[in-house]
Order: C-alpha cells, then structure tokens, then sequence
C-alpha cells in the first residue's frame, strides 16, 4: 500500500486537489438535490462531508463514484472527469457503502481475493494484498472463517478493507461507526487513522460530529444541497464565535431558573460535569448580572473557565441559520 507523499517544501506551490467539485448541480424532476456545490479536497487530507439527512449526500457520492451522471458543473478525481473516464475513476476510488455488498458465504479471505480478481490484480497480488489487509485490519485469526459468520464490528473492517484491495487513491466512507459499539467504534476510527497516515485521502460522512472533529482536517457543511460552510473544524467553530461560552462553578446549589430570570444576558444554562456551562453574546453583561445575582443570592463564583464552541454546536448553529431558506434535497 502506498505511504503517502512527501511534505511540501517551505515556499512550493500546495499539491493539486486529489477531488475537484466545481458548480455540481442534480435534481431529480422537480426536487433540486444539489445546487452549485463547490469544494476540493487535497491528497492526504480526511474531508468530513456533513449535512442532515437529505442534504444530498448521498447524491454527492454516487456522482463521486460514477454511479450518477450530473446535471451541471464539473467532478474530478486526480485530474481525471468522473463522466469522461468513469472506468479509469473507479480504480482510482475505494467506495464502502454503509451496507456491506461483501458474500456471506465466503471466507474473508476469499472476499478479497475475489474482490482482487475482478480488478484484474495477479493472482500472486491479490493473495499478497488480502493477507497484508487481513494483518493491518487485525483479521488475520478470520480469515478462513465465513463472513456472514463475523459480528457487526468485524464485518465494518473487511468491507473497509475490501474497498483498499485494488490500492486506491481515495476512499469513501459512508457512515462507517453507525450500529457499533463504543470500543468497536473507537478501534475502526484509529483504522481509519491508519489507512490516512499510509497516504490514502479519505471521504467520510457522518451524522458523528465528535467523530468528525476528530478525525478531520477539513469539513463541508451541507443544507438543502448547497454548501453552507466549508473549512477547518477550527474555521468553522470561528463562524460562529459571536457565541461566548464559560464553565462556572458555584459555592452552592442554584435553580437554574432562578438565574436566566436574574440574568437575561445568558442565553442558555446547562448542566455540566463541572458545575453549569452559560452560553451568551454580551460578556459585559452576562457577567454583571451574574455577579448581581450571586451576591443577592448569597453565593460565589468558585471557578470560571471559558469553553470552546464545539464543531456539533457550530453546525447545529449553521442548521439553524439555513433553516428559513426555501427549497429542499434528498
């Protein structure tokens, strides 16, 4: 498998986009599904492709992968235009769908050299592929056993392994944690930690927003089929950085009620592990009101600390901004 290339060198131009989308339009009759989606995705990097259900997603991926044909605009993989050389694409892309397509009856072992057969891999290859997957997905003890017989975590692993038989540039990953238990979820998310570090650019969706802060160097936010934001998970917090927020603790219990009444400055007050977490726009006079209040309430504050917006509560922010806004996608 490859190990990825090297830095660029202080100065030098950044590497081509490994993924090009430019003006991607898809309706399906009257329902626009996508409208003038634009982003790019560099070689190496995890792209987290967020958006609530029917967002166009999903219509996204199947254009990516050569199962869709577009309506507008122009998709690109390694330079290559999905529509013009559709086969030449599909050697260059690793898709796992979030239902496996793999054969139950078969070993997995003999899943992936058949995988490795019909993309036309020697066969002195695809034994030497599928043995190097079954070690790097710790499946090694399985191999001879039949792949309708393994758990629902193991069978995640085989079928991200089976998308990496033919060595792709870049891998699709739809959904790949849903239905997991924690450790199994917390196991195939270093997976695809190593699978990225070996040099492979990964495309993932997720409806995780911890899992996607995570893993992910860059992250696109889609709503109704349009980009709603596309940057960092840093960037993408800072959108929203008009919001402030801060973890307080006091030297006594306190109605939760009793202070958004006192405080009309704080916008929410939630409970948290240390103690209250207060979101509000106006430092100024969140803190004024919160002082008066704890001094006619005969309390201190104990601790203040101030507390990052979260990428989930930056795109539930984003949701919220884009919900007025006509139309709707699948």
């Amino acid at each position: 498998m490859n190990r990825g290339s090297s830095p660029a060198r202080p100065g030098s131009p950044p590497p081509p986009p490994v993924i090009r989308v430019s003006g991607l339009s898809k309706a399906y009759g009257s329902l626009q599904a996508l409208r003038e989606v634009n982003f790019t995705v560099r070689r190496g990097e995890i792209l987290a492709y967020l958006g609530p259900n029917g967002a166009g997603k999903t219509t996204t991926i199947r254009i990516l992968s050569g199962l869709l044909d577009r309506d507008a605009g122009e998709v690109e993989i390694s330079g290559r235009d999905v529509a013009v050389e559709p086969v030449t694409v599909k050697r260059l892309i690793g898709v796992v769908p979030d239902t496996s397509n793999l054969y139950p009856e078969l070993s997995c072992r003999r899943n992936l050299e058949y995988l490795g057969e019909l993309y036309g891999l020697s066969r002195s290859l695809r034994r030497a592929r599928a043995a190097a997957l079954l070690d790097l997905f710790d499946l090694g003890d399985r191999a001879s056993a039949p792949f309708g017989a393994l758990s629902h975590g193991l069978k995640r692993r085989l079928t991200i392994a089976a998308a990496l038989v033919h060595d792709p540039e870049v891998l699709f990953l739809d959904e790949p944690t849903t239905g997991l238990d924690v450790p199994s979820a917390r196991a195939l998310r270093d997976l695809i930690r190593d699978i990225n570090r070996q040099g492979k650019t990964v495309f993932l969706t997720t409806h995780n927003l911890q899992e996607a802060e995570a893993l992910c160097q860059q992250v696109v936010i889609l709503i109704k089929g349009r980009v709603a934001a596309w940057g960092t998970p840093a960037a993408i917090r800072e959108r929203v950085s008009r919001l402030r927020l801060l973890e307080v603790t006091f030297s006594g219990a306190v109605n939760a009620a009793q202070v958004r009444q006192a405080c009309p400055a704080i916008l929410s007050l939630t409970a948290s592990h240390q103690g209250w977490r207060l979101e509000f726009a106006d430092t100024h006079s969140a803190l004024a009101q919160l002082l008066a209040f704890c001094e006619s309430a005969g309390l201190r504050l104990e601790e203040v600390s101030a507390s990052g917006v979260s990428l989930e509560e930056a795109f539930l922010e984003i949701l919220q901004e884009n919900l007025s806004e006509p139309g709707d996608a699948s």
